[in-house]
């Protein structure tokens, strides 16, 4: 759920009449909200993205921190690349090797609030600060470039 209202209410709006109905039928008559396990409507919404964007896979997940998790996952797995860049102080959910930021001397360190990560995220991520064009060229990997 969306408690900063952002994200959610940007794409269906708050309370919309449709939703709302919607909703109400999926909680009190079409089984409630439980979606751990995969059923029709998830093998109904996969078809359905495939037949708009023409990609054959699909993964649901049930919060932004889980798809960036899982997008970290498959870009690594794609790339061969074990570092991500981020900018400084944006957000991407609570996935640690995110919560990193540069500090006033321009070094790479975890974020105030990132609880107890497991490893320090800033061995896996290199940090930019937004709207540093010469520092992103500085660390955005070309094909020529070594490995990140």
């Amino acid at each position: 759920m969306d408690f900063a209202l952002g994200d959610t209410g940007a794409f269906a709006g708050h309370s919309p009449p449709a939703l709302v109905e919607a909703v109400a039928r999926r909680i009190g008559i079409d089984g409630g909200v439980t979606t751990m396990m995969p059923n029709e409507d998830a093998e109904w919404v996969a078809a359905e993205l495939s037949r708009r964007f023409g990609l054959a896979k699909w993964s649901f997940s049930l919060s932004a921190t889980d798809a960036n998790r899982w997008l970290l996952r498959l870009v690594r797995l794609a790339t061969g690349r074990p570092k991500i860049l981020v900018f400084s102080y944006s957000y991407h959910g609570s996935v640690d090797e995110t919560f990193v930021v540069l500090d006033e001397h321009g070094v790479a360190k975890s974020r105030r609030g990132n609880v107890a990560p497991a490893l320090d995220p800033s061995t896996t991520t290199r940090v930019v600060e937004f709207n540093d064009l010469l520092g992103l060229a500085a660390n955005w990997p070309t094909a020529t470039s070594p490995r990140c």
